[in-house]
Protein backbone atom coordinates (compact mmCIF):
# COMPACT_ATOMS: atom_id res chain seq x y z
CA UNK A 1 0.00 0.00 0.00
CA UNK A 2 2.15 2.64 -1.24
CA UNK A 3 0.02 5.41 -0.72
CA UNK A 4 -0.69 4.59 2.95
CA UNK A 5 0.35 7.44 5.44
CA UNK A 6 1.32 5.60 8.87
CA UNK A 7 0.73 7.14 12.01
CA UNK A 8 2.11 6.31 16.12
CA UNK A 9 0.72 7.70 18.77
CA UNK A 10 3.79 8.56 21.02
CA UNK A 11 3.75 9.68 25.11
CA UNK A 12 7.70 10.35 24.21
CA UNK A 13 6.96 13.97 24.63
CA UNK A 14 11.01 14.84 25.23
CA UNK A 15 12.15 13.44 22.09
CA UNK A 16 11.65 14.02 18.25
CA UNK A 17 10.11 11.52 15.88
CA UNK A 18 13.56 10.85 14.08
CA UNK A 19 14.89 10.42 17.06
CA UNK A 20 12.52 7.12 17.98
CA UNK A 21 13.59 6.06 14.95
CA UNK A 22 17.38 6.14 15.42
CA UNK A 23 16.66 4.56 18.50
CA UNK A 24 14.21 1.68 16.86
CA UNK A 25 17.61 1.35 14.53
CA UNK A 26 20.41 1.34 17.50
CA UNK A 27 18.21 -0.95 19.71
CA UNK A 28 16.56 -3.27 17.85
CA UNK A 29 18.71 -3.16 14.50
CA UNK A 30 15.42 -2.47 12.76
CA UNK A 31 15.39 0.62 9.77
CA UNK A 32 12.05 1.05 8.74
CA UNK A 33 11.41 1.47 4.69
CA UNK A 34 8.86 3.38 5.16
CA UNK A 35 8.61 7.33 6.52
CA UNK A 36 6.37 7.51 9.72
CA UNK A 37 4.65 10.72 10.97
CA UNK A 38 4.68 10.69 15.13
CA UNK A 39 1.81 12.50 17.01
CA UNK A 40 2.79 13.29 20.68
CA UNK A 41 0.38 12.39 23.49
CA UNK A 42 0.33 14.53 26.82
CA UNK A 43 -1.35 12.33 29.23
CA UNK A 44 0.03 9.13 29.18
CA UNK A 45 0.92 10.08 32.69
CA UNK A 46 -3.12 8.65 33.42
CA UNK A 47 -1.84 4.89 32.20
CA UNK A 48 1.01 4.43 34.50
CA UNK A 49 0.33 1.88 37.23
CA UNK A 50 2.54 4.44 40.07
CA UNK A 51 -0.61 6.56 39.75
CA UNK A 52 -2.71 3.83 40.86
CA UNK A 53 -1.60 1.87 44.05
CA UNK A 54 -5.22 0.54 44.11
CA UNK A 55 -7.39 -1.15 41.50
CA UNK A 56 -4.10 -0.71 39.38
CA UNK A 57 -5.68 -2.52 36.25
CA UNK A 58 -8.73 -0.90 36.19
CA UNK A 59 -6.99 2.35 36.89
CA UNK A 60 -4.72 2.08 33.86
CA UNK A 61 -7.59 0.84 31.53
CA UNK A 62 -9.64 3.84 32.25
CA UNK A 63 -6.78 6.25 32.12
CA UNK A 64 -6.03 4.69 28.58
CA UNK A 65 -9.77 5.57 27.69
CA UNK A 66 -8.85 9.11 28.13
CA UNK A 67 -5.18 9.12 26.37
CA UNK A 68 -6.88 7.73 23.47
CA UNK A 69 -9.19 10.49 23.71
CA UNK A 70 -6.58 12.84 23.02
CA UNK A 71 -5.47 10.52 20.15
CA UNK A 72 -8.49 10.73 18.32
CA UNK A 73 -9.06 14.72 18.50
CA UNK A 74 -5.42 14.88 16.93
CA UNK A 75 -5.55 12.18 14.25
CA UNK A 76 -8.77 10.41 13.34
CA UNK A 77 -7.35 7.15 11.43
CA UNK A 78 -8.96 4.76 8.79
CA UNK A 79 -7.34 2.13 10.61
CA UNK A 80 -6.86 2.05 14.19
CA UNK A 81 -4.40 -0.82 15.63
CA UNK A 82 -3.42 -1.23 19.10
CA UNK A 83 0.11 -2.36 20.25
CA UNK A 84 0.51 -1.13 23.46
CA UNK A 85 -2.19 -3.32 25.80
CA UNK A 86 -4.77 -0.50 25.77
CA UNK A 87 -7.97 -2.99 24.72
CA UNK A 88 -10.41 -0.60 25.95
CA UNK A 89 -9.31 2.34 23.54
CA UNK A 90 -10.80 -0.11 21.35
CA UNK A 91 -14.29 0.84 21.57
CA UNK A 92 -13.13 3.98 21.64
CA UNK A 93 -11.88 4.37 17.89
CA UNK A 94 -14.58 1.61 16.27
CA UNK A 95 -17.62 3.21 17.20
CA UNK A 96 -16.84 7.18 17.97
CA UNK A 97 -14.16 7.06 15.62
CA UNK A 98 -15.12 5.02 13.22
CA UNK A 99 -12.43 3.09 12.72
CA UNK A 100 -11.54 -0.18 11.58
CA UNK A 101 -9.40 -1.54 14.66
CA UNK A 102 -6.74 -4.46 14.90
CA UNK A 103 -5.09 -5.43 18.11
CA UNK A 104 -1.58 -6.47 18.37
CA UNK A 105 -1.58 -8.45 21.60
CA UNK A 106 1.93 -8.97 23.75
CA UNK A 107 0.37 -9.75 27.04
CA UNK A 108 -3.11 -10.02 28.47
CA UNK A 109 -3.81 -6.94 30.60
CA UNK A 110 -5.62 -10.38 32.66
CA UNK A 111 -5.19 -13.75 32.32
CA UNK A 112 -6.38 -17.42 33.85
CA UNK A 113 -3.00 -17.27 35.53
CA UNK A 114 -3.69 -14.34 37.80
CA UNK A 115 -7.36 -15.46 38.29
CA UNK A 116 -5.79 -19.09 39.70
CA UNK A 117 -3.48 -16.95 41.92
CA UNK A 118 -6.26 -15.59 43.97
CA UNK A 119 -8.34 -18.13 43.63
CA UNK A 120 -5.72 -20.34 45.36
CA UNK A 121 -4.67 -17.39 47.58
CA UNK A 122 -0.85 -17.42 46.25
CA UNK A 123 1.29 -14.76 46.67
CA UNK A 124 2.74 -12.88 43.27
CA UNK A 125 2.93 -10.01 41.94
CA UNK A 126 -0.54 -9.20 41.59
CA UNK A 127 -1.74 -10.28 44.70
CA UNK A 128 -0.24 -8.80 48.13
CA UNK A 129 0.39 -11.44 50.91
CA UNK A 130 -2.08 -8.77 53.04
CA UNK A 131 -5.04 -10.20 50.52
CA UNK A 132 -3.94 -13.69 50.70
CA UNK A 133 -4.07 -14.22 54.31
CA UNK A 134 -7.79 -12.82 54.29
CA UNK A 135 -10.29 -14.73 52.54
CA UNK A 136 -12.98 -11.91 52.61
CA UNK A 137 -9.94 -9.71 50.42
CA UNK A 138 -9.22 -12.81 48.78
CA UNK A 139 -13.18 -13.10 47.74
CA UNK A 140 -13.75 -9.49 47.15
CA UNK A 141 -10.65 -9.73 44.71
CA UNK A 142 -11.24 -12.40 42.97
CA UNK A 143 -14.71 -10.95 42.25
CA UNK A 144 -12.94 -7.74 41.02
CA UNK A 145 -10.94 -9.74 39.01
CA UNK A 146 -13.77 -11.72 37.06
CA UNK A 147 -15.63 -8.73 36.76
CA UNK A 148 -12.85 -7.09 34.85
CA UNK A 149 -11.97 -10.35 32.88
CA UNK A 150 -15.80 -9.92 31.51
CA UNK A 151 -15.31 -6.15 30.25
CA UNK A 152 -11.77 -6.98 29.05
CA UNK A 153 -13.28 -9.91 27.24
CA UNK A 154 -15.59 -7.06 25.59
CA UNK A 155 -13.62 -4.56 24.54
CA UNK A 156 -11.52 -6.85 23.38
CA UNK A 157 -13.91 -8.33 20.77
CA UNK A 158 -14.23 -5.21 19.06
CA UNK A 159 -11.57 -6.04 17.35
CA UNK A 160 -11.66 -6.77 13.60
CA UNK A 161 -8.41 -8.16 13.76
CA UNK A 162 -6.38 -10.03 16.65
CA UNK A 163 -2.54 -10.42 16.12
CA UNK A 164 -1.20 -12.48 19.52
CA UNK A 165 3.06 -12.62 19.44
CA UNK A 166 2.91 -16.39 20.42
CA UNK A 167 0.64 -19.65 21.46
CA UNK A 168 0.86 -18.90 25.35
CA UNK A 169 -0.39 -15.06 24.52
CA UNK A 170 -2.92 -16.71 21.98
CA UNK A 171 -4.44 -19.14 24.33
CA UNK A 172 -5.06 -16.26 26.89
CA UNK A 173 -6.71 -14.36 24.44
CA UNK A 174 -8.93 -17.11 22.73
CA UNK A 175 -10.48 -17.71 26.52
CA UNK A 176 -10.99 -14.15 26.83
CA UNK A 177 -11.54 -12.62 23.95
CA UNK A 178 -13.35 -15.56 22.19
CA UNK A 179 -13.08 -14.08 18.50
CA UNK A 180 -10.86 -16.64 17.53
CA UNK A 181 -12.29 -16.44 13.34
CA UNK A 182 -10.10 -13.11 13.45
CA UNK A 183 -7.30 -14.00 15.85
CA UNK A 184 -3.69 -14.62 14.28
CA UNK A 185 -0.12 -15.73 15.68
CA UNK A 186 2.36 -12.55 14.29
CA UNK A 187 6.20 -13.31 15.90
CA UNK A 188 7.97 -10.19 16.51
CA UNK A 189 10.18 -9.49 13.85
CA UNK A 190 13.43 -10.21 15.89
CA UNK A 191 17.02 -10.06 13.96
CA UNK A 192 18.41 -13.41 14.19
CA UNK A 193 20.87 -13.67 11.53
CA UNK A 194 22.99 -10.85 12.95
CA UNK A 195 22.99 -14.36 16.06
CA UNK A 196 23.32 -16.58 13.42
CA UNK A 197 26.51 -14.96 12.07
CA UNK A 198 28.74 -15.14 15.05
CA UNK A 199 30.71 -18.20 14.93
CA UNK A 200 29.72 -21.21 17.17
CA UNK A 201 33.25 -21.66 17.97
CA UNK A 202 35.10 -18.34 18.29
CA UNK A 203 37.87 -17.93 20.72
CA UNK A 204 36.44 -16.23 23.57
CA UNK A 205 38.38 -12.77 24.35
CA UNK A 206 37.20 -12.44 27.97
CA UNK A 207 38.63 -15.43 30.33
CA UNK A 208 36.47 -17.24 32.40
CA UNK A 209 32.25 -17.26 31.97
CA UNK A 210 29.86 -14.83 31.84
CA UNK A 211 26.10 -15.49 32.75
CA UNK A 212 23.91 -13.01 30.40
CA UNK A 213 20.13 -11.72 31.28
CA UNK A 214 18.33 -10.17 29.06
CA UNK A 215 15.19 -8.49 30.01
CA UNK A 216 13.38 -5.06 30.61
CA UNK A 217 13.69 -4.15 33.97
CA UNK A 218 10.14 -4.79 34.58
CA UNK A 219 8.95 -6.89 38.55
CA UNK A 220 8.05 -9.94 36.40
CA UNK A 221 11.09 -10.70 34.88
CA UNK A 222 12.05 -11.45 38.79
CA UNK A 223 15.85 -10.01 38.72
CA UNK A 224 16.69 -10.49 42.20
CA UNK A 225 16.22 -14.59 41.54
CA UNK A 226 18.74 -13.92 39.46
CA UNK A 227 21.31 -12.13 41.89
CA UNK A 228 20.30 -14.32 44.40
CA UNK A 229 20.79 -17.79 42.50
CA UNK A 230 24.12 -16.34 41.32
CA UNK A 231 25.34 -15.65 44.86
CA UNK A 232 24.64 -18.99 46.07
CA UNK A 233 26.55 -20.54 43.10
CA UNK A 234 29.41 -17.94 43.86
CA UNK A 235 29.45 -19.34 47.27
CA UNK A 236 29.69 -22.87 46.57
CA UNK A 237 32.63 -22.38 44.28
CA UNK A 238 34.41 -20.37 46.44
CA UNK A 239 35.80 -23.36 47.94
CA UNK A 240 36.76 -25.00 44.29
CA UNK A 241 39.44 -23.60 42.40
CA UNK A 242 37.49 -22.47 39.32
CA UNK A 243 37.34 -19.56 36.38
CA UNK A 244 35.94 -16.70 36.77
CA UNK A 245 32.25 -15.75 37.27
CA UNK A 246 30.63 -13.02 36.01
CA UNK A 247 26.33 -12.08 35.85
CA UNK A 248 25.81 -9.41 33.01
CA UNK A 249 22.24 -8.14 33.65
CA UNK A 250 21.37 -5.98 30.35
CA UNK A 251 17.84 -4.13 30.11
CA UNK A 252 16.01 -1.49 29.19
CA UNK A 253 14.47 1.18 31.68
CA UNK A 254 11.82 2.78 30.48
CA UNK A 255 10.88 5.06 32.99
CA UNK A 256 11.95 6.50 37.30
CA UNK A 257 9.94 3.14 38.04
CA UNK A 258 12.72 0.96 36.31
CA UNK A 259 15.51 2.80 37.03
CA UNK A 260 14.95 2.79 41.23
CA UNK A 261 14.52 -0.81 40.16
CA UNK A 262 18.02 -1.10 38.92
CA UNK A 263 19.28 0.54 41.83
CA UNK A 264 17.34 -1.93 44.59
CA UNK A 265 18.85 -4.56 42.62
CA UNK A 266 22.09 -2.95 42.87
CA UNK A 267 22.11 -2.92 46.57
CA UNK A 268 21.01 -6.45 46.39
CA UNK A 269 23.93 -7.42 44.92
CA UNK A 270 25.77 -4.84 47.70
CA UNK A 271 23.88 -6.73 50.35
CA UNK A 272 24.91 -10.22 49.01
CA UNK A 273 28.66 -9.29 48.65
CA UNK A 274 28.97 -10.07 45.00
CA UNK A 275 28.81 -6.51 43.69
CA UNK A 276 32.09 -6.74 42.39
CA UNK A 277 30.84 -10.00 39.83
CA UNK A 278 27.70 -8.40 38.52
CA UNK A 279 27.67 -5.96 35.94
CA UNK A 280 24.32 -3.21 35.06
CA UNK A 281 24.17 -2.90 31.13
CA UNK A 282 21.20 -0.54 30.77
CA UNK A 283 19.78 0.55 27.34
CA UNK A 284 22.69 -0.43 25.20
CA UNK A 285 23.39 -0.19 21.75
CA UNK A 286 22.28 -3.91 19.89
CA UNK A 287 25.50 -4.15 18.68
CA UNK A 288 26.95 -4.65 22.12
CA UNK A 289 23.94 -6.42 23.24
CA UNK A 290 25.60 -8.80 20.42
CA UNK A 291 28.77 -9.00 21.79
CA UNK A 292 27.56 -9.86 24.88
CA UNK A 293 25.80 -12.57 23.74
CA UNK A 294 28.67 -14.61 21.73
CA UNK A 295 31.04 -14.56 24.42
CA UNK A 296 28.13 -15.37 27.14
CA UNK A 297 28.48 -19.18 28.66
CA UNK A 298 24.90 -19.41 30.25
CA UNK A 299 21.76 -17.61 29.16
CA UNK A 300 19.47 -16.68 32.31
CA UNK A 301 15.90 -16.19 32.47
CA UNK A 302 13.81 -15.95 35.65
CA UNK A 303 10.34 -14.93 33.86
CA UNK A 304 7.42 -17.16 35.24
CA UNK A 305 4.83 -17.35 32.29
CA UNK A 306 7.32 -15.78 29.69
CA UNK A 307 4.56 -14.90 26.52
CA UNK A 308 7.79 -14.16 23.96
CA UNK A 309 11.29 -13.04 24.96
CA UNK A 310 12.56 -16.17 26.15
Amino acid sequence: YPEAVFVVYTGDVNVSGQQILEGAFRRFNIRLIHPVQFVFLRKRYLVEDSLYPHFTLLGQSLGSVFLGWEALMQCVPDVYIDSMGYAFTLPLFKYIGGCQVGSYVHYPTISTDMLSIVKNQNVGLNNAAFITRNPFLSKVKLIYYYLFAFIYGLVGSCSDVVMVNSSWTLNHILSLWKVGNCTNIVYPPCDVQTFLDIPLHEKKTTPGHLLVSVGQFRPEKNHPLQIRAFAKLLNKKMVESSPSLKLVLIGGCRNKDDELRVNQLRRLSEDLGVQEYVEFKINIPFDELKNYLSEATIGLHTMWNEHFGI
